[in-house]
């Protein structure tokens, strides 16, 4: 990482999506028209549906859109859970610019899902990170290997925090799932969906999930620290995140970044970067010189979604 003055605050930062080049020999693409991706077991159908909707938890509100009021209990930790969650938070999905035809050697983008929800119409959305897709992008399973998985996306990415027009230079981005019945592969057990609202505990030991690195922890450092992030496509962007001493790695962008409350994992944040000059280094639990990440945190995951949809159906608990 470059040094900078003391105080500043500014880093350079890498955006750590995973870009895979597809070379697919054309007799393979023309020879497989049945689809080779993996159906959920019974098991893992029944654990996924179990995180769907707003589990056990003393009710604050009943649903509510993003700009209802709701009441606070006092001294309570408040959190958001989605009406809805097709994808568990660490589902893995990965992006194209175009539908790839048979025979083509083409570039996708693997990241990895922060959480979902759903909006007043019962249409289902998810977030990763906004260097992740643009709009229009194409998002499909990781598990995709033949030319009619990729004949019908999953979804779509729909806003980037950081590409769209007007956008707030947030490095978080909204997809619409379009196929809702499509496996999805998942980092982990799938675990239900809170987002931190109120908490009454500051972050201080944090952990994320990613597709890459999987589970990691670590030290909160800082909060809206300025960072130039440099993406796969050489492209910089400036932009604001949270920092923790948390390892994460290509293929990890978009993870959810979480904080244990009362032994429950409460998303506050969506993993963004790594320190640029440092991500091909060892990195461990415990270093003594760790690796830093950046992460966009609630108050900008939030902004996103209110921008995006305005009708997001959320549920406030007390965890």
């Amino acid at each position: 990482m470059p040094a900078h003055p003391p105080g500043l605050g500014i880093g350079a930062w890498t955006a750590i999506l995973a870009v895979a080049v597809f070379t697919i020999a054309a007799v393979v693409w023309a020879g497989l028209n049945a689809t080779s991706i993996p159906t959920a077991t019974v098991q893992e159908r029944q654990a996924l549906e179990a995180v769907q909707t707003p589990g056990e938890g003393a009710d604050v509100s009943p649903p509510v859109a993003e700009d209802a009021p709701h009441e606070v209990p006092q001294d309570a930790n408040v959190v958001r859970v989605p009406s809805f969650a097709l994808w568990a938070p660490g589902t893995l999905i990965q992006s194209t610019d175009h539908y790839p035809q048979p025979g083509e050697a083409f570039t996708a983008q693997s990241c990895t899902v922060a959480f979902s929800f759903s909006d007043a119409e019962g249409r289902d959305y998810a977030v990763t990170a906004g260097h992740c897709g643009r709009e229009g992008d194409l998002v499909w399973p990781t598990n995709a290997t033949t030319a009619q998985d990729y004949s019908r996306e999953v979804g779509h990415f729909v806003y980037s925090g950081l590409y769209s027009e007007g956008a707030p230079d947030i490095d978080v981005a909204v997809i619409e799932i379009t196929d809702p019945e499509r496996y999805m592969t998942l980092v982990g057990n799938p675990i239900e969906t809170g987002i931190a609202e109120d908490l009454a505990v500051p972050a201080d030991h944090i952990c994320k999930t990613g597709g890459t690195t999987g589970y990691t922890c670590g030290q909160f450092r800082e909060t809206g620290r300025v960072q130039i992030i440099t993406t796969d496509s050489d492209a910089t962007r400036e932009t604001k995140g949270d920092i923790a001493a948390v390892c994460a790695a290509k293929g990890d962008s978009g993870g959810p970044v979480f904080q244990d409350v009362n032994g429950r994992a409460t998303i506050i944040g969506v993993v963004s970067g790594t320190e640029a000059g440092r991500s091909g280094e060892e990195c461990y639990e415990g270093m003594d010189n760790p690796r830093l990440m950046s992460y966009s945190n609630v108050d900008q995951t939030m902004q996103v979604i209110t921008t995006v949809i305005p009708d997001a159906q959320w549920e406030m608990k007390s965890w």
